[in-house]
């Protein structure tokens, strides 16, 4: 969902006045902490693809929620940006869901399709199965979108405030030029 909400907020900054070259303005601090966030979770789930053993269960789930802890202190090394407080909030509470259920972000199995929970119940992947035992069912990804023409998606609330984040983070950026000078001019 995060890929389609960035296109949608260049879409409509663009249309909005906004200007893509603002987004070269952006000044993050320690950016390399969220490409190695999403290398980690990419041999997570290689690994667990591949029943390979060379990663062992533990070790796994602790790779994946340090990953969102790479994340976590990304965004708040860069708070002073538009929407980043969103953005820290749902990686927070993505963060804690995935902790407190073994290094898996639990899914509502009413979503999938028979193959998918299959593989969930054999263990690939870095999602689990929703179960009783499944600690914070509020915050796993236990919401539903499908829209026409994109893929079905399933979503927690913290990757709404993410999704919502980002959207303002590029909204805001874009837009930066466009603002001071309308205040200019007024």
């Amino acid at each position: 969902m995060l890929i389609e909400t960035l296109i949608l907020s260049l879409i409509v900054s663009l249309l909005c006045g906004g200007e893509l070259n603002r987004l070269g303005e952006l000044a993050l601090r320690q950016f390399w902490f969220v490409p190695m966030a999403f290398l980690l979770q990419g041999v997570v789930y290689w690994a667990s693809l591949r029943h390979s053993g060379l990663v062992p269960g533990q070790l796994c789930s602790l790779l994946d929620t340090g990953s969102y802890f790479l994340l976590l202190i990304f965004t708040l090394r860069n708070r002073s940006l538009k929407g980043i407080w969103l953005i820290a909030g749902g990686v927070f509470l993505n963060t804690l869901v995935i902790a407190l259920n073994g290094g898996v972000m639990p899914v509502d199995p009413l979503f999938l399709p028979e193959t998918s929970r299959k593989a969930l119940l054999a263990g690939q992947g870095t999602h689990g199965l929703m179960t009783a035992a499944t600690h914070l069912k509020i915050l796993a990804d236990r919401f539903y979108l499908a829209v026409p023409g994109l893929q079905k998606q399933v979503f927690s609330i913290g990757d709404c405030l993410i999704d919502i984040g980002c959207f303002t983070l590029i909204f805001k950026t874009t837009r930066r030029s466009a603002n001071k000078q309308e205040k200019q001019t007024a």
